[in-house]
């Protein structure tokens, strides 16, 4: 009997031991465990930031035509005065003063100064700061041409960053649709901008940031990539307004009001309701300009959008780094 109580207080130590061993708190994994997901790559932003500069230079291709024709008609009406200005003396007597070659003043040496007619995407692309340098942006080349180079240069460069990000999608598993119509967006984009085709560049560009939120949703990344879906949603509606496609600008803002309610719920409950708030008036005046179908007054609410989308982007990362 002593044995058999001995080994019953024994079995019930162990198991004593053994149930408060299953008692204590299991360890929290690391986040990065939790979620699985690699660091999102840097070549996808700097894709997004070379698009943003082909679609800003493209965008002032038509400023840019105009100028580099009044200066060759300024310089030609230089050479003119000059020629006649240096006319022999005898001549000169003859020519009452009234008939004199007036000086040009300043204001007609000069080109006039871009409009907003002049451009689709400028003041969109300004809220997103899109050039760091842009007095050397908006300086007129003496030749179109060389503004075109500039343009293939840039997308050359897509190329290069392409066959850097590719390799990581695979590994990813992004499927291989979305990759090839990447693929085909940036052949395209390669196409126009050789055929120096003004609004097609444009449009393939701002064509080719809709892909680049799907690739960030397989990595790890500071905010939602919504926020980047919101920005080619803006200039979607601006571009397709351009060319009287009001449906479909009517399309990409709604995708807009859908697409944007869980980043406001997200700010609202952060605390940053007023950014919220900013960005839902700012949509109600697109509307009311798309309603209008007034194409200047859609660009500028459109900037306003944006504005307030990089403000999102803003709060977002704040509370992130919370």
């Amino acid at each position: 009997m002593k044995i058999m109580k001995k080994h019953i207080l024994l079995l019930l130590t162990v198991c004593i031991i053994f149930s408060a061993s299953c008692t204590q708190k299991p360890q929290k994994p690391k986040e990065k465990q939790e979620d699985g997901l690699k660091p999102m790559p840097k070549v996808i932003e700097e894709i997004e930031k070379d698009t943003l500069k082909i679609m800003n230079q493209a965008d002032m291709v038509p400023y840019f035509e105009r100028v580099i024709v009044e200066k060759k008609k300024i310089e030609e009406d230089k050479k003119i005065e000059e020629m006649q200005m240096s006319k022999p003396a005898e001549n000169a007597n003859d020519q009452k003063p009234e008939e004199k070659p007036k000086e040009m003043s300043s204001s007609q040496e000069q080109p006039k100064p871009m409009t907003i007619a002049e451009s689709i995407l400028t003041d969109v692309l300004k809220r997103e700061e899109v050039s760091s340098n842009a007095s050397e942006t908006k300086k007129p080349p003496k030749d179109i041409a060389e503004v075109w180079k500039k343009i293939n240069t840039s997308i050359k460069g897509l190329h290069y960053k392409w066959n850097i990000l590719e390799p990581l999608l695979i590994q990813q598993n992004i499927t291989p649709e979305t990759i090839k119509e990447f693929e085909d967006t940036l052949d395209n984009l390669t196409k126009y901008g050789i055929d120096q085709n003004y609004f097609d560049t444009l449009s393939s560009a701002n064509r080719l940031t809709a892909y680049l939120p799907k690739f960030m949703s397989y990595f790890k990344t500071e905010i939602s990539p919504i926020t980047y879906t919101l920005k080619y949603h803006i200039r979607s509606v601006v571009l397709n307004s351009a060319i009287g496609q009001y449906s479909m600008a009517q399309e990409a803002l709604n995708k807009m009001k859908e697409q944007s309610q869980s980043l406001k719920s997200e700010l609202i409950e952060k605390k940053a309701k007023s950014t919220a708030d900013k960005f839902d008036a700012s949509i109600l005046n697109s509307q009311k300009s798309l309603d209008k179908k007034d194409l200047n007054l859609i660009k500028i609410n459109a900037s306003i959008v944006m504005k307030n989308v990089m403000l999102m982007m803003e709060d977002l990362k704040n509370i992130t780094t919370k």
